[in-house]
C-alpha cells in the first residue's frame, strides 16, 4: 500500500514532456548566452592586448576550432533546435498560461543562431580569407578594429538574447 502511494505521488509530480523540453531550452539558452557573454566581456579585449596581428591570428584559430568542436556545436545548435521545438509547442498551446512567455523566450533563444549565420560567420570568413603575409602592418590594426567593433556588437546581441530568452521561458514555466 505504501509503495503504491509513493508511485502515485511520483507520477503526479512528474512534469510533462513539454515542461521538460522547455526547461532544457531555458538552461541551454543560458549556457549559450554565457559563452558569448565571456567573449563580449573579456575574450575579445584580451585578444586585442596582444596587438592586431596576434589578435587576427588568434581569432582565426578560435573560429576554426568553433567550426569543428563537437561539444560546442552540440550545445549551440542543439539549443537552437530545442528552442525552436519549444516555440512551436508554445504556439500550439498558446491559450495555456505561460505559453506566451515561453514562446517569446524561445524566439530570443534562437537569435544567436540567426545572428551567427547572418553576421558573425561572414565576418569570420572575411578574416580567414585575409592574406596576412601581404597585409601591411598598419592595415592589421584597421582590419582588426573594424572586425572587433562589428563582431563584438553583434556578439552582444548573441549574449543578451538567449539570456533574456532563458528568463522568459522560466517565467512561462512558473505560470503553468
Amino acid at each position: 500500500m505504501f509503495r503504491l502511494a509513493a508511485v502515485r505521488f511520483t507520477w503526479a509530480m512528474s512534469p510533462s514532456p513539454a515542461v521538460l523540453l522547455a526547461t532544457v531550452a531555458a538552461l541551454s539558452a543560458a549556457v549559450v548566452g554565457g559563452v558569448f557573454y565571456a567573449f563580449s566581456t573579456f575574450v575579445m579585449r584580451g585578444l586585442s592586448r596582444g596587438g592586431a596581428a596576434a589578435a587576427v591570428t588568434a581569432m582565426r584559430g578560435i573560429n576554426a576550432e568553433a567550426q569543428s568542436n563537437g561539444a560546442f556545436l552540440t550545445v549551440f545548435l542543439g539549443s537552437a533546435a530545442v528552442a525552436a521545438t519549444v516555440g512551436v509547442m508554445a504556439v500550439v498551446h498558446l491559450r495555456q498560461p505561460g505559453s506566451g512567455w515561453i514562446l517569446a523566450g524561445a524566439v530570443l533563444a534562437t537569435v544567436p543562431l540567426v545572428v551567427t549565420v547572418a553576421v558573425n560567420v561572414p565576418l569570420n570568413d572575411h578574416l580567414a580569407a585575409l592574406d596576412v603575409t601581404t597585409l601591411p602592418v598598419d592595415d592589421f590594426s584597421r582590419v582588426w578594429m573594424d572586425y572587433l567593433r562589428t563582431w563584438t556588437l553583434w556578439n552582444h546581441v548573441r549574449s543578451v538574447a538567449p539570456l533574456l530568452g532563458s528568463m522568459l521561458m522560466v517565467v512561462g514555466l512558473r505560470l503553468r
